[in-house]
């Protein structure tokens, strides 16, 4: 215990010496000790030399005085070029940091897969084996879809019209009306409430009915000639709305289909103004953005903290995130 004592004391004065700032007179003082020492030390040397070498000694003494007070610099010369070069390798190691790489086919088989009951590859247009495929199949997979409600299912619906199976056809047929009915009707409602509506409801029942109308394009009900009188009508209607930030965000999506990017943007930005937060708008922007050929600025409105969490969005990050 005694010994590790003394050790722990020595390595405490030692550490406490070096954290010490010496002043130059204190170095060139260590200088001098040093030119001294070796001085001292090589006449000692030549003492002992053999006396064949007493006609050489004041060369001898010269050589290994010279030789151990210039190894004093070289050796500090040394430690400055390694002091560099080892802060130059951490740097490179802060700043460059090693990339592992990873294979794509790896991981990719570490999400869940999900399979379609029903096989929804079945309503694509396009490949020679449509027709192999069952009537009972088709007709499973045109229910799914509807019921997906998702943008454009209808005019994907719309396709199998022209089936070859009577049933498939039937019950596209069938689908379709059913969607166009319940959009009229809830139209039909709409403006019915409309006309009796007090003035503070008024605002409300005109976006619910341009909304409605907007479902038939964002569902693909509206072929090409009638989107336009469609979009027509929601600008039409949403005009009169001033303080419904969603009616501004409707205005938007319709200025965008048709290709009004100035406009789109303008309504966006009049829906921020009225409170909804800008990461929100971030899609419709971005897009707008490249509409306008306005590259550099596409990344603005780039989210990764937000768009990681939707892994469709993965793409949209890989190429116009900010680097």
């Amino acid at each position: 215990m005694f010994n590790d004592f003394n050790l722990n004391t020595l390595l405490t004065d030692i550490f406490t010496i070096l954290e010490h700032q010496n002043s130059p007179e204190e170095l060139m003082l260590l200088l001098v000790i040093e030119i001294l020492f070796w001085t001292f030390l090589s006449m000692i040397l030549i003492i002992f030399l053999p006396k064949k070498y007493i006609d050489y000694r004041k060369d001898i003494f010269i050589f290994i005085t010279v030789i151990n007070i210039g190894l004093l610099f070289i050796g500090v010369v040394l430690t400055l070029i390694m002091i560099i070069f080892g802060l130059s390798w951490a740097t490179h190691r802060v700043s460059r940091p090693f990339y592992e790489t990873i294979k794509f086919e790896d991981e990719i088989s570490k999400f869940p897969i999900v399979y379609s009951k029903f096989q929804e590859g079945v309503l694509s247009m396009e490949g020679g084996n449509r027709d192999d495929i069952s009537s009972n199949n088709k007709i499973k997979s045109l229910k799914i879809l509807y019921d997906s409600n998702a943008q454009g299912n209808i005019g994907k619906i719309k396709k199998f019209l022209s089936d070859s199976s009577d049933e498939t056809r039937l019950y596209a047929f069938a689908l379709v009306s059913s969607f166009e009915k319940r959009l009229n009707d809830r139209i039909t409602t709409l403006q019915n409430k409309i006309k009796n509506a007090q003035e503070s409801r008024i605002e409300k029942y005109s976006f619910d009915l341009a909304n409605t109308y907007w479902q038939f394009i964002f569902h693909g009900v509206a072929d090409t000639q009638l989107s336009g009188f469609y979009t027509k009508k929601i600008e039409d209607i949403l005009k009169n709305i001033k303080s419904n930030p969603s009616a501004f965000i409707l205005l938007g999506k319709i200025h965008i289909f048709n290709k009004d990017y100035i406009e789109a943007e303008i309504a966006f930005l009049k829906a921020i103004e009225l409170g909804v937060p800008k990461e929100a708008m971030s899609t419709f922007l971005a897009e707008i953005k490249y509409g306008l050929k306005k590259y550099n600025e596409v990344s603005d409105y780039i989210l990764p903290e937000q768009f990681n969490l939707d892994l469709r969005l993965k793409p949209l990050i890989s190429m116009w995130g900010k680097r």
